[in-house]
């Protein structure tokens, strides 16, 4: 029945299996990210004619969605307000033009270029009796891995490491997972 549906949906959202849906994985389940295919202005306003510009936003960009997209009617295009994760400028772009040309698209995949591991929490610093249990509930990732990305990345202070919340396509684990090590090394690639 519909109960049965609502338990599926809600073990499915249960990622951090707490026996409840945790605000941020509300957040993260309504933040749509997508990245960006071919270069778009980011602009002031919806409307397209004599909208002031933000920035250009440039091929392999990840924005986050914030409203729309809703049709553009003098222009018949479909705009969205976004933010772009790199420097959270905020503005309206095109998703599509009108000749169907695709400036933006759903969903962001990384790719795992140097192996490195998923951890359950952000914090990567654990005290001693903590370790073991990290130990199991981490998980090895190797380069050619598949993940989707959650929440863009975000630096510890502490550490000088860049993480970021993603979601294993293999297996549908959700974790972090060290995107930039102190040293500028790069992990993880968007594909």
């Amino acid at each position: 029945g519909p109960s049965n549906s609502w338990k599926r949906a809600f073990k499915m959202f249960d990622e951090e299996k707490a026996g409840a849906v945790t605000k941020p994985v509300m957040e993260g389940i309504m933040i749509v990210l997508m990245k960006v295919v071919k270069d778009a202005a980011l602009s002031q306003s919806m409307e397209i004619k004599d909208a002031k510009a933000v920035r250009r936003l440039e091929v392999g960009e990840v924005v986050q969605l914030l409203e729309g997209p809703k049709k553009e009617e003098v222009a018949e295009v479909m705009r969205a307000k976004v933010r772009a994760l790199k420097d959270d400028a905020e503005g309206w772009t095109s998703i599509t033009g009108n000749q169907g040309s695709i400036f933006l698209k759903e969903g962001v995949t990384v790719k795992v270029v140097k192996e490195t591991i998923l951890t359950e929490g952000f914090e990567i610093e654990v005290p001693k009796e903590e370790a073991r249990k990290i130990q199991q509930s981490t998980r090895k990732l190797k380069p050619g891995e598949l993940l989707e990305l959650r929440e863009w990345g975000k630096k510890q202070e502490e550490t000088g490491l860049t993480r970021m919340k993603c979601k294993v396509k293999s297996d549908g684990t959700v974790g972090y997972v060290t995107s930039v090590g102190n040293t500028g090394i790069k992990f993880v690639d968007i594909v």
